[in-house]
């Protein structure tokens, strides 16, 4: 059960001044919480990224920290749990919980609509029922399998070769990465699609001075393994 006597335990640490072992701690004690937390863990690791804790010491980057230091802790789960936490407040976050909340950031980008962060109860979503038919409901309304459903509804994949697992899964590792990183007023799309089997990534409406935070975001976004693994080398010129 979810208890606001944990919660405010939690957040006296977010106020206090954050250091990478404080950050490290914290993050422990929030893994073994309850589900609610992941809000609070959302929130230490924008800050912890904010900060370059994990350059200052020494790490890559906060991925190459947690991959190391908290092998336990998901780092796709993490940036959901961030991304949640940069865009919605606490109460939100709690009262239609992180997983819903994070979809509806997904929705908002294949829809391409706008959404009261403030309130995102009333926003309506187009969730299609078992016979096909399409009913609005208030996101207030949904469950994870019906923003689930409409997310793919609105997606409209070109092939019928479904994509495979990881590919989904990276992409929207990406999405949630460029979500997040452009300041308010600057709304970048980020959309997924399949074609003919493969996972296509559509990223619109990035100003020109912001393409140094597009590259630094997708950067940060990528795998550790894929960063290791070799490129290709070019075929020879005759």
């Amino acid at each position: 059960m979810f208890s606001w006597d944990k919660f405010k335990e939690v957040k006296s640490a977010l106020e206090e001044e954050l250091t990478l072992e404080k950050f490290h701690s914290e993050m422990i004690q929030l893994m073994g919480s309850e589900s609610a937390n992941h809000y609070r863990m959302g929130r230490l690791y924008n800050r912890a990224v904010e900060k370059k804790l994990a350059e200052a010491a020494g790490y890559k980057n906060a991925q190459d920290y947690i991959t190391q230091k908290l092998p336990d802790v998901s780092y796709g789960a993490l940036r959901m749990y961030g991304s949640v936490a940069a865009s919605f407040s606490e109460a939100n976050a709690v009262r239609f919980g992180v997983t819903c909340s994070y979809l509806l950031l997904t929705y908002k980008e294949v829809a391409d609509l706008e959404i009261n962060h403030d309130e995102p109860g009333g926003t309506l979503i187009e969730v299609p029922g078992a016979s096909g038919a399409v009913e609005s409901k208030p996101f207030s309304a949904c469950s994870v399998e019906e923003m689930r459903k409409a997310i793919q509804r609105k997606r409209k994949p070109s092939s019928s070769k479904p994509l495979p697992a990881e590919h989904v899964a990276l992409a929207g590792l990406y999405q949630s990465s460029v979500s997040t990183v452009f300041p308010k007023g600057v709304v970048v799309k980020v959309e997924v699609r399949n074609q003919k089997g493969k996972a296509v990534l559509d990223i619109t409406g990035i100003p020109v001075e912001q393409v140094n935070t597009l590259i630094k975001a997708l950067g940060l976004a990528v795998p550790m393994e894929i960063k290791a693994e070799p490129m290709e080398a070019a075929p020879p010129t005759a």
